[in-house]
């Protein structure tokens, strides 16, 4: 941040993840807790140095073929308590089918990253991934719906 500062000038990218911008993965919670704080610091960061020409770009990767999802990567929990179901059932399709057959190409995600830092108005969020962008627009149109069913009940909470 000092030389960003001197300099004017610089980019920072934060890698979140869907589970940063969607934070229904049953199972996934601590993980999407996380994500979502590296979103709001990025978005924080935006607020306090975009004037200073100082960049930052929030990047939400669905799922690319890496190691993440591994046994040697990925601790699961040893005690399962039978209530969580469910987060048990999509632990386990995340770890043993979709590991190794995840659609995005780490490459292409480097190649993304590097083409956005040569822009000079970059996204403050980036979502990469066709997985990512089908998830966004589902999760955008919850949000819209909760907004506007309950647009009286918001409003009715201002002293005008």
């Amino acid at each position: 941040m000092p030389v960003f500062r001197e300099n004017k000038a610089g980019h920072f990218f934060n890698i979140s993840s869907i589970g940063g911008y969607v934070g229904g993965y049953a199972g996934w919670g601590a993980y999407c807790a996380g994500k979502f704080a590296v979103a709001g610091l990025t978005e924080a960061l935006h607020a306090e140095t975009n004037a200073m020409g100082i960049k930052s770009t929030v990047v939400y990767p669905g799922a690319f073929r890496t190691d993440f999802l591994s046994k040697t990567s990925l601790k699961t929990p040893s005690d399962l308590i039978g209530q969580y179901k469910e987060a048990r059932t999509s632990q386990e399709f995340y770890q043993n089918e979709l590991s190794g057959n995840q659609q995005g190409s780490p490459e292409k995600f480097a190649e993304a990253i590097i083409e956005i830092s040569r822009s000079s108005n970059p996204p403050l969020h980036l979502f990469l991934g066709r997985d990512t962008y089908n998830a966004t627009l589902k999760k955008m149109d919850i949000v819209r719906t909760d907004l506007e069913k309950w647009k009286e009940l918001s409003f009715s909470t201002s002293f005008e």
